[in-house]
């Protein structure tokens, strides 16, 4: 299980509630960050609500779910970062950022966190990450986040729903086979 909390220098990763639902707000009504969520970019309350009881239950039944990213310092919600099963089965991770901390690199302490988290669990020997192809921040999430973190790229590839172009990425773990 992929232990929840996760506590960083300046971050907390917990499992979802619903009471984040109004905390969260800046980030489902803002179209300039749904802009950067890609093929999610249908949030709004209700399906925001949604996912955060999907999340919080799939943590209960899988040991590992997307987590409620929260400052330390003054326990403010600045966004979402985890791992959901993909279409396959695998662990695919994403993340989420409320515009107004953009720039603070917290997408970046909270990935580092939880790669940190499943290294040494036999459940996580990859991790996956998939980026449309035109998403206005792909060249910077690569080069900063994905890349340093031990991310390769594998191809472009459509997706299952849309066909949208995605640039696929793998982690692998350094545990032994």
């Amino acid at each position: 299980m992929l232990t929840f909390p996760i506590t960083t220098r300046r971050l907390v990763l917990r499992v979802p509630q619903a009471d984040d639902l109004d905390h969260l707000r800046d980030l489902y009504e803002d179209p300039i960050a749904l802009e950067h969520v890609g093929t999610q970019a249908n949030w709004n309350r209700d399906l925001t609500a949604d996912r955060l009881d999907r999340w919080a239950d799939q943590h209960r039944r899988l040991g590992y779910s997307m987590a409620t990213v929260v400052r330390r310092s003054d326990g403010r919600i600045v966004g979402l970062s985890g791992m959901t099963p993909n279409e396959d089965g695998d662990p695919e991770l994403s993340g989420l950022m409320i515009r107004q901390w953009w720039g603070e690199n917290y997408g970046l302490e909270a990935t580092e966190a939880l790669l940190g988290a499943v290294q040494d669990d036999p459940r996580f020997p990859i991790i996956m990450v998939r980026m449309e192809t035109t998403h206005p921040a792909i060249d910077h999430v690569e080069r900063t986040l994905l890349i340093p973190n031990g991310f390769t790229f594998v191809r472009v590839s459509p997706l299952f729903e849309d066909g949208k172009l995605m640039r696929l990425y793998q982690w692998t773990s350094a545990q032994p086979d």
